[in-house]
């Protein structure tokens, strides 16, 4: 697979990823009755899941790192 069609997916799949991550934010704080915004909530699916893929990245270099020392 090429570069851009690899990256045009990983593109759509976290595009996928933030815009459910919103729609749960935003279920839940009117679940909870505090209600906030939709550019809160996307603010906030944003951070959730660039904190998920830095660890998801770190986890795969250390896993890499054991399997190569060991």
């Amino acid at each position: 697979m090429s570069g851009i069609h690899s990256w045009r997916r990983q593109a759509g799949s976290l595009l996928v990823w933030w815009a459910v991550v919103t729609l749960v934010l935003v279920l839940l704080s009117a679940a909870v009755g505090r209600p906030v915004t939709l550019v809160g909530c996307g603010a906030s699916a944003v951070l959730l899941i660039a904190v998920g893929e830095a660890g998801n990245g770190l986890r795969q270099r250390l896993r890499y790192r054991t399997r190569r020392a060991g």
